[in-house]
């Protein structure tokens, strides 16, 4: 099992402070991951790739957003909405924005 990160370890936190944040805005992550899942990941690009026109071809950052996005429920969603108000309204947003 990999070490978790200590509290006091600089990349253990994601935001840092509480700051009004814009909730549609995109920000960089720096991950850490086992090489078999790197290459899980590419794999898997590749093959929605392999049949996607130019246009729809996606990266493994379009891939990982949308695999992440498929663990926040609609529950998740209200919740994280009376937490951080706007939640709700960033996550309509976005599903707007991957249709087009």
């Amino acid at each position: 099992m990999p070490p978790r990160a200590r509290p006091d370890d600089e990349n253990s936190t994601v935001v840092a402070g509480t700051f009004r944040r814009d909730l549609r805005a995109r920000r960089p992550l720096q991950l850490e991951l086992p090489e078999f899942l790197v290459i899980a990941l590419e794999t898997r690009v590749a093959e929605a790739n392999a049949t996607a026109p130019l246009h729809d071809r996606c990266t493994l950052n379009d891939y990982i957003e949308t695999e992440l996005v498929n663990i926040v429920t609609l529950r998740d969603v209200a919740e994280l909405d009376l937490q951080v108000p706007g939640f709700a309204e960033a996550v309509h947003e976005w599903l707007v924005q991957m249709r087009e």
